[in-house]
């Protein structure tokens, strides 16, 4: 059963990397694809906005922030020893 686990683990995170680099690549060629757009539809608000691949990369990692976080948090603060209500 462990081995089953270890394996469908292991392609569940290649289905993840998967996604991530289709998302990266998707970034990267719309741009490059799509007719050019006017001054005023090109405009970014911020300077990281122009960075192609910026918000797919930016997304992953805040996911990844928000796990180990909230893991940390329920480690550390929430949870409670074994034979805390004896």
């Amino acid at each position: 059963m462990k081995m089953e686990t270890k394996k469908r683990q292991k392609q569940l995170f290649g289905i993840l990397y998967a996604c991530l680099a289709a998302s990266v690549v998707a970034e990267l060629l719309v741009p490059l694809l799509s007719p050019p757009l006017s001054h005023e539809q090109a405009h970014a608000a911020f300077v990281w906005q122009e960075i192609p691949g910026f918000s797919a990369i930016y997304g992953f990692v805040g996911c990844i922030l928000i796990i180990v976080v909230s893991k940390a948090l329920g480690h550390r603060w929430l949870q409670k020893e074994v034979n805390y209500y004896d």
